[in-house]
């Protein structure tokens, strides 16, 4: 059943409230049901050239708050954050290279609160001035702009950090979202935008590239333990090992952990044929797709370097366990070399080629001793099961092996021009057991906020599937983004 709840019609160009990166830092208070529930945001027209009319588009600063216009008991009170690149300055052609804006959500006693604002780096402030070396853009000028954290929120201990696959991470206050004037401090130029953290607000690991001298080419390889300290964060060394050879800017998107293990894919830049139309670091260097990975036992801190059967780009892995035998079970939404290039204005104008950007998710089983990992597709056949990403789960499941499902966003078809239908995936049967889509609607990535009752007073988990699931719409008939609960 389908139940709009609120709509807000405003002139604020806020497409990009599509595709927020990541997110999420989220509470319940109440119960919630299972309706569709949204707040429409009207947008200016799209310019004709960009066929994906939410990319490369700015978001202005607002707050405001909108009142239900439905009564819904069943609506749980939470804050909900969500990050993504809003600024847009002259010469920008990457999506990703957009300027970090952090948007937040309030939903209590039958309202929504929003805000808006854009961190206040030094590509915001002056960017006229700006000496900016972006994954796709480039600028020239004489002040440093190199700090954008524009991909994922971090909640840790009270704070909320903004993140990105290299060090320049930054600090906003989780209230006001005001820029705060705090840095990460590690031997590196990488940290990962998606770092490995317990549940329940325990510890988060990274995994870098640790030469001594911080030099993006080398053959060390670390995990370390984050470390908030008087505001700033540092890094704590926890294992290391050698590479069989160096790596150009080796990182890990998103690694992840067990009761027992740190797992990271050893993804890295190689050199690529100079002569393309691309700026910034995507015009020397794309992804490489390889099959090393680093694996490090919890109860010893020891590491081992190890190899897949088959090689890619790990663009995100989410709840990685422990299965009966010892062995750790990973999933991931694997990607291609080319998968970065597709957020370019030319290329996003073009259709979307599902081949080129993604190989079909796989499962990839790691032995508690040896050095080979075996990997195979998720779904049985390729066509059991569509292209996905951004996939997300209940939170209180996390490193569960009991745990069954994610969701996440799908292409209906190969001809989809983007992600346009929400998916809730079986992890034991490994299909498809439910889909949401509507018409001319594009998805952005959906959280999971489990029910109160989820936890209860003992801390007894209920049915995994008790909650609801916040993301963000992209109407193209009428160019408008809706917040939306499932």
């Amino acid at each position: 059943m389908i139940r709009i709840l609120l709509s807000l019609g405003v002139c604020a160009r806020a497409q990009d409230l599509f595709l927020a990166i990541s997110s999420v830092d989220v509470k319940a208070d109440a119960d919630s049901s299972d309706a569709i529930r949204s707040v429409d945001v009207k947008v200016e027209a799209d310019s004709s050239d960009t066929a994906l009319g939410y990319f490369l588009k700015g978001v202005k600063e607002s707050s405001g708050t909108i009142e239900q216009m439905v009564q819904d008991h069943g609506m749980p009170d939470f804050t909900h954050y969500r990050l993504l690149p809003g600024v847009f300055p002259d010469g920008v052609k990457f999506h990703f290279d957009g300027l970090a804006t952090v948007m937040k959500i309030e939903f209590s006693g039958g309202q929504m609160k929003y805000m808006i604002k854009a961190f206040r780096s030094n590509a915001y402030k002056e960017w006229d001035k700006c000496l900016f070396e972006g994954t796709g853009s480039a600028h020239m000028g004489t002040t440093p702009c190199l700090t954008n954290p524009g991909v994922n929120l971090l909640p840790i201990q009270g704070e909320l950090w903004l993140t990105i696959d290299v060090k320049l991470w930054g600090r906003v206050d989780p209230q006001s979202l005001e820029t705060l004037p705090n840095e990460a401090h590690v031997t590196s130029t990488v940290l990962n935008a998606h770092p490995a953290c317990e549940p329940n607000g325990g510890k988060c690991f990274v995994q870098y590239p640790c030469s001594p001298k911080a030099l993006p080419l080398t053959d060390q390889a670390c995990f370390g333990l984050l470390l908030p300290r008087s505001g700033d964060l540092d890094v704590l060394e926890v294992s290391r090992v050698t590479l069989p050879a160096n790596k150009i800017i080796q990182h890990s998107h998103s690694p992840c952990l067990t009761p027992n293990y740190l797992v990271s894919k050893l993804d890295a830049f190689v050199p690529r044929n100079p002569i393309n139309e691309n700026a910034g670091l995507l015009h020397l260097m794309h992804q490489g797709e390889d099959n090393m990975w680093m694996v490090t036992d919890r109860r010893t801190n020891a590491s081992r370097v190890m190899k897949s059967n088959f090689s890619f780009v790990n663009n995100h892995f989410w709840n990685c366990f422990e299965d009966a035998a010892g062995s750790i079970v990973v999933d991931s939404v694997a990607a291609t070399e080319d998968y970065l290039d597709n957020y370019f204005q030319r290329n996003l104008q073009k259709p979307t080629d599902w081949a080129k950007l993604f190989h079909p998710p796989v499962r990839c089983s790691i032995p508690p001793s040896g050095e080979f990992i075996a990997c195979e597709p998720f779904f049985a056949t390729q066509d059991k099961g569509p292209i996905f990403d951004y996939p997300t789960f209940n939170p209180l499941y996390k490193m569960d092996s009991s745990y069954r499902f994610f969701y996440a966003i799908a292409a209906r078809s190969q001809q989809s021009k983007w992600f346009d239908q929400v998916v809730k995936v079986d992890v034991k049967s490994r299909s498809i057991v439910g889909t949401w889509s509507s018409p001319g609607t594009f998805m952005t990535e959906f959280d999971f906020v489990p029910h109160p009752s989820s936890s209860g007073a003992t801390g007894a988990k209920s049915e995994e599937d008790d909650g609801l699931l916040v993301g963000i719409l992209y109407n193209t008939t009428d160019e408008s983004s809706s917040v939306a609960t499932l």
